[in-house]
């Protein structure tokens, strides 16, 4: 059992730090004026749908690594649990919006502070998550 925590726990932190390399360069690619619905802090559609693959993405390489670790489908299920419920505890967290008017220019770490996603976003994001950690996982057990 210690191994399957174990390895939803290294299946996390990979997801973690692909999705910090992942969001980087999305952050490069598009910059602020294509990131941000213009003058708002509000994410564009292109951020939107770019996060929800990344984040596809990411929780795929993240049940690889899990079931790589594991040998178990019960560590891919612990993964896909910790995805989901600290998705939900994400979605639930109430949102302080920024006082202040966006900047033109702004840092990845201002970004990352003062955006807001749609409500539906916040839902849908371990969703997706969980399916991608299900998807990297079923591929190692075939």
């Amino acid at each position: 059992m210690l191994r399957n925590i174990l390895a939803a726990i290294a299946g996390y932190i990979a997801m973690a730090a692909v999705l910090f390399v992942l969001f980087s360069l999305l952050w490069v690619t598009l910059g602020p004026s294509r990131s941000f619905n213009p003058g708002s802090w509000e994410v564009s559609g292109g951020w939107a749908l770019g996060s929800l693959v990344l984040g596809f993405a990411a929780a795929y390489i993240a049940g690889q690594v899990c079931a790589w670790v594991g040998h178990d489908a019960r560590a891919a299920t612990i993964l896909i649990a910790m995805v989901i419920v600290l998705g939900v505890v994400r979605a639930l967290m109430p949102v302080e919006m920024p006082v202040e008017p966006r900047p033109d220019d702004l840092s990845m770490m201002e970004a990352t502070e003062g955006a807001r996603h749609p409500v539906w976003f916040d839902w849908l994001n371990p969703l997706i998550g969980a399916v991608g950690a299900w998807f990297g996982s079923r591929k190692l057990r075939a």
